[in-house]
């Protein structure tokens, strides 16, 4: 087995020798085999080595024309048992059998008809490198062909599959976040402060309606000069369309900025590509790696020396398009191995950015409403009206185009862009935009560089303005940054640590200007603790230098200790740290702090509680001036299926899941019991993934002995921040006996069927009219079905007794004749 590398795509590292099939010398094929039965005879292999010049015109139909069922071997791999034709010692090929084969067929290769079977033929001496071994003791032949004739091979990413999305449980959610602080001045007022954050939420097919509110000083205290109010924050529906990629938003939301715009918040409607929509959608440029193989082979593929797939490809080219997700830039390794154990070994670098769309792709966002003004002070504050819109398109994988536009009454403003990979894997944005309105115009450029390895990394953007440019968001009155600039570099090495810099800079139009230096450095000491320092310093146009360290240890149970040492602008902080977080294992948290901050004494405390039915928090502080204490909660509350359920925050989706009517049943995602039914048999299920595959499973060990159940699982895929509903069916219940005679005093007849009156579940009798029957209750009602005939009859169960099965009969059922 060899690979072919494709240049100048891989260097090859090294090449394992083809290995070759039969003799160099041409022999014709024998005028006849030799007799298996004979004793005298011999197994004959027969070797030849044929090249494509060989192929002339075939000859006419000739009586000695043979055909030859032989099981096919192709370049090592099975090839399946074909019909195979034989003239002249050479051997024809049916087309099914080189389809099969993914052998391809040059343009001017002729065929013959052999009458016998009414088929078409193709000789084999046309195809290049064309070997055969031939055995007629085992009826098969050996094939080798040029791994260049047959047909590429793919490997794909594995296509999603159609999402269905699981049908919406309508629903309300209410989220809240209670905060109460009392502070305590040694040379001032004291003054408590209760604040309160919401969110109501609506969902249902038609989408998801949120609207966010605010109350502040609602204690009415009014020591800290702040009057009591509530505030409306932000109103949003929103409605998801999964299979086109695509969100329409109507309402207060943000902007969609391409290379030069700003975000801007405002009241309106918003439609544009979401491809977070699709779960895995990767939307940037993969690389494609290829290659050649002489024989089956598995390839093992090292991305930056760690293993990150395996794959085998069948004989001939191969690329490999399913590239795991990653962004920056690195090396990549493909070891490729034959089925006797022969590797050969490409290496290439690689250069992915998200940056950058796949070629043919397009992202793009088109908005109109009012801006946004004080948010979280007013109400209902909006400014101008406007329209604008981005596009982004993946012109080619190195090259992706950028636009937008930006409109109002007195202002528009156009502008274009591009990122492009550029030699040296590095990815370069530039753009340009114009701004105009009744009285003036002006303009805006930007390009940047960014350069991305395992070890370092660096970047530089530089923007620059006229003094008129304007674009949507900044005041009228406020003057572009003339000129602004950063740029930064880091080198990770294997043992000494990461070191870094950075520079900033920018000048405005009436001379100020004011430039930065930075750097940061950052080692392990022994096997889990991390050292940071850091240094900045105002070079120019300002004064000022900052140093500071970090030293972080971990340790066990979810726990972290730190010592943090800083100065700046003549203070100096040394203080230490130790927190535990609430996890899984452990709901309570904490964190305390002791130490100087800000030249004072300072030292903290704080307990945290994270429970199924919302977050608890406590923290206490003190210093030389003030002593702070607040608390907080905060939770949700969901109302479905007409059931009200306590939960942590609403954030995500989530599931109402019944299971019969069995109480305290735990049930989750996957193998994480996350909740217990209530009384009703009935539990929310919190932070399921929208528009993923979400398993809800239940924990059979709490299901009672006696209960039935099809499937502890379902999957259901929900939409975004809505609720679906998931139902197990339960079939609870005795189990007992039956013993069932029929009109004449016989035995119910083996295979008639019995069934619980008003329960779909059947049940046959066995032999002797015996029937073990589930579901049952105290009274029931049975019936018994045998060819068209049916009886009824009662039956009623004794008192329960552990470990013991209930045994009934002789039960008569009437209305059944043999």
């Amino acid at each position: 087995m060899g690979i072919v590398l494709q240049p100048p795509t891989f260097r090859l590292l090294g090449l394992c020798s083809c290995f070759a099939v039969g003799l160099a010398h041409a022999a014709p094929l024998p005028e006849e085999e030799p007799t298996p039965n004979d004793s005298t005879s011999v197994p004959l292999v027969m070797t030849k080595t044929v090249t494509a010049n060989a192929a002339k015109k075939p000859p006419e139909n000739r009586k000695e024309d043979r055909i030859l069922p032989l099981e096919v071997f192709v370049n090592g791999a099975k090839g399946g048992t074909w019909l195979l034709m034989e003239r002249d010692g050479v051997l024809y090929a049916p087309f099914d059998a080189f389809e099969e084969w993914r052998v391809q067929l040059p343009a001017e290769i002729k065929s013959i008809d052999f009458k016998l079977n009414d088929q078409t033929y193709w000789p084999l001496t046309a195809i290049p490198g064309y070997k055969f071994k031939l055995d007629f003791a085992s009826q098969s032949v050996e094939l080798t062909f040029s791994p260049e004739v047959f047909s590429a091979t793919q490997l794909l990413n594995e296509k999603e599959k159609k999402r269905v999305v699981t049908p919406v449980l309508p629903s309300l959610f209410l989220n809240y976040d209670w905060n109460f602080m009392t502070t305590s001045h040694s040379n001032g007022p004291n003054y408590k402060d209760l604040g309160l954050l919401t969110e109501i939420g609506a969902s249902n097919s038609w989408g998801v309606l949120t609207s966010s509110q605010s109350g502040r000083n609602l204690t009415g205290d009014t020591t800290s000069g702040n009057s009591r109010s509530w505030i409306r924050l932000e109103t949003t529906f929103t409605k998801d369309y999964p299979n086109e990629n695509r969100t329409l938003r109507l309402g207060d939301t943000g902007t969609r900025a391409g290379l030069w715009g700003r975000n801007v918040y405002y009241g309106g409607i918003q439609y544009g590509s979401n491809f977070a929509l699709t779960p895995g959608y990767v939307t940037q440029p993969i690389p494609a790696l290829a290659g050649i193989s002489t024989a089956p082979s598995s390839v093992e593929m090292y991305i930056n020396d760690v293993l990150r797939q395996v794959a085998t490809v069948p004989t001939g080219p191969f690329t490999i398009d399913n590239f795991p997700q990653l962004t920056g830039s690195g090396d990549v390794k493909m070891v490729v191995r034959d089925m006797l154990g022969r590797e050969t070994v490409i290496e290439q670098s690689f250069f992915i950015s998200t940056q950058l769309l796949a070629a043919g792709l397009d992202d793009w966002s088109v908005e109109a409403g009012n801006l946004r003004r004080d948010i979280g002070v007013a109400n209902n504050h909006y400014g101008a009206g406007f329209v604008s819109g981005t596009w982004r398109h993946g012109y080619t994988n190195d090259l992706t185009l950028d636009g937008r536009a930006e409109a109002t009454s007195q202002l528009q403003t156009i502008g274009v862009g591009l990122a492009a990979t550029l030699p040296s894997q590095i990815l370069g944005k530039a753009s340009v935009a114009i701004s105009g309105g009744p009285s003036q115009s002006g303009g805006l450029w930007f390009l940047g560089l960014e350069h991305q390895r395992l070890h370092n990394s660096a970047s530089l953007q530089i923007q620059g303005a006229s003094p008129n440019f304007h674009q949507l968001g900044q005041e009228v009155t406020t003057a572009p940054i003339k000129l602004q600039y950063a740029g930064n570099w880091s080198y990770a090495t294997e043992s000494a640590g990461a070191f870094g810099i950075g520079l900033a800079a920018f000048s405005r139009f009436d001379n100020t200007s004011i430039s930065t230096i930075s750097g940061n450095y950052s080692t392990r000491i022994g096997l889990r603790n991390n050292l940071t320092v850091n240094a900045s310093r105002a070079v120019y146009g300002a004064h000022g230098t900052s140093v500071g360290m970090f030293l972080i240890m971990p340790l066990d149970n979810n726990r972290i200790t730190s010592v943090t040492a800083n100065s700046h602008g003549g203070q100096q902080d040394l203080y230490a740290s130790a927190t535990q977080s609430p996890s899984t294992e452990n709901d309570l948290g904490w964190r305390t702090m002791a130490g100087r901050q800000q030249n004072q004494m300072r030292a903290e405390g704080g307990v945290y509680y994270t429970g199924r039915y919302g977050n608890l928090n406590g923290d206490a502080s003190t210093s030389q001036d003030l002593t702070a204490l607040r608390l907080g909660a905060n939770g949700g509350l969901v109302l479905a299926e007409r059931n009200l359920f306590a939960t942590q925050r609403v954030d995500q989706s989530f599931a109402v899941a019944k299971v019969g009517d069995y109480d305290n049943i735990g049930i989750g995602i996957g193998g994480n019991v996350l909740t217990h039914t209530n009384a009703n048999g009935v539990a929310l299920i919190p932070r399921l993934i929208a528009y993923q595959s979400n398993s809800i499973r239940l924990d059979p060990g709490e299901l009672p002995i006696n209960a039935e159940i099809d499937s502890i699982e379902q999957n259901v895929i929900p939409a975004w921040r809505s609720a679906v509903k998931v139902d197990f069916p339960v079939r609870g219940g005795r189990g007992a006996l039956l013993k069932i005679i029929l009109d004449d005093g016989e035995e119910a007849p083996a295979g008639a069927t019995i069934q619980i009156e008003g329960d779909k579940e059947e049940f046959y009798v066995a032999r002797q009219g015996a029937a073990f029957i589930t579901g049952l209750q105290t009274n029931n009602h049975i019936l018994l079905n045998w060819k068209g005939q049916q009886c009824k009859f009662d039956a009623t169960l004794p008192p329960e007794s552990p470990d013991e099965i209930a045994r009934l009969g002789p039960l008569s059922c009437k209305g059944i004749t043999r």
